[in-house]
């Protein structure tokens, strides 16, 4: 359906040497897919050592005018860290802000986690966009985010009402958290992203595991 091929060179020095030893190589590309079910492959090849990673997992895009049931809403996006777009080491491409990106915002770029593991020392942010399709003018949103540990609730953030940011193009509302988590202690959680729309009286339910670390 699509394909992206790309070369970079990094030139080390002592400075980005050491930078590279405590953080990851992050790469991001785009597509536009129309909905259906997907399957991503992405590889990754070091042309010293001729070493190849591959990952390769399935998504779905939804055909979100056919949610009538719920609030639609996007993917949900963890993270445990902000990175300034001026402090990267490279950009594979002319522009290193892409024309839409909604994790770019004020010239920072939100880092997605892939593991899911994040550091009660650091706060976690939560990122997602709600679609309010048909409408003029925008409906009221109430979110909020929530921790299980089992079946007990272990933590939950103050619900955040959302009545303005709607994007009249795409229908988008982004939402958005910044969690700090020294209170809650080490541990596998369940972490639930709940949005209710005050006017339809829908809701949509996003869950996933999570890891806290000290």
């Amino acid at each position: 359906m699509a394909n992206v091929r790309d070369k970079v060179d990094i030139k080390l020095n002592g400075e980005t040497a050491a930078q590279l030893a405590k953080q990851p190589i992050q790469y991001n590309t785009g597509f536009t897919l129309l909905p259906g079910t997907y399957s991503l492959k992405f590889l990754a090849r070091d042309d010293e050592t001729g070493r190849i990673g591959t990952y390769l997992n399935k998504f779905v895009v939804p055909n979100l005018n056919k949610e009538l049931k719920r609030v639609p809403i996007s993917s949900v996006v963890l993270s445990g860290q902000r990175m300034d777009m001026r402090d990267s080491l490279f950009t594979a491409g002319k522009d290193k802000t892409p024309t839409v990106n909604p994790l770019i915002q004020n010239g920072q770029m939100l880092i997605p986690s892939v593991t899911r593991v994040f550091s009660r020392s650091r706060d976690m942010y939560v990122y997602l966009q709600a679609y309010e399709r048909g409408v003029t003018a925008m409906q009221p949103l109430v979110a909020f985010v929530t921790f299980y540990r089992g079946q007990t609730k272990a933590f939950q953030t103050a619900p955040l009402p959302v009545t303005e940011g709607l994007d009249p193009k795409s229908k988008a509302v982004p939402l958005g958290f910044s969690l700090a988590l020294n209170k809650l202690q080490p541990g596998r959680y369940n972490c639930q992203v709940t949005v209710v729309d005050t006017t339809s009286q829908k809701a949509a339910f996003w869950q996933a595991p999570v890891m806290l670390v000290q």
